[in-house]
C-alpha cells in the first residue's frame, strides 16, 4: 500500500472524501512518518517471524514520495497505520472522542500484528 492508500483509508473510516481532508493531506506524511516509526518493531518482528531480512530503519515519505509503495505488511498498512492516521486526523476536533478510539484502535491493531519468534533457552541450572 501506498501512503496515499493509508490517508484515503483514514479518510474513509472519518467518512469523509479525500477531498473534504484535503486541509489536512499536508500535515499526513508527518503524521505518517511518527506512525511508521512507532510501527517498526512491529514489522520487523513480522519479519522475523517470517525468516524475513528485517529493516535497518523505518520508511520516510514525504509529499513527493506520497505515491511511492511502503515495505511492510498487510497487518500494518491496511489496518494499524489507517487507525493511527485517522486519530491524527481528528486531533484538532473539538470532541476528541473520536481521536481517542481510532489512536486505540491502531495501539490495539499494532499489539494483534505483533508475533513472537521462538527461540531456544538455555537452562542455567542444569
Amino acid at each position: 500500500m501506498t501512503a496515499t492508500d493509508i490517508f484515503k483509508t483514514a479518510c474513509g473510516y472519518l467518512s469523509q472524501t479525500v477531498e473534504e481532508s484535503d486541509d489536512a493531506a499536508g500535515f499526513a506524511p508527518g503524521w505518517l512518518n511518527v506512525l511508521l516509526a512507532e510501527s517498526f518493531e512491529a514489522e520487523n518482528a513480522l519479519r522475523r517471524a517470517e525468516g524475513l531480512p528485517e529493516l535497518a530503519s523505518a520508511p520516510f515519505v514525504s509529499a513527493d514520495t506520497m505515491q511511492e509503495e511502503i515495505p511492510y505488511h498487510d497487518a500494518l498498512t491496511r489496518i494499524a497505520l489507517p487507525y493511527g492516521l485517522a486519530g491524527d486526523l481528528q486531533r484538532d476536533a473539538e470532541d476528541d472522542y473520536r481521536a481517542n478510539l481510532f489512536h486505540n484502535l491502531y495501539v490495539a491493531a499494532l499489539e494483534e500484528a505483533a508475533r513472537c519468534v521462538p527461540e531456544p533457552v538455555e537452562d542455567a541450572y542444569v
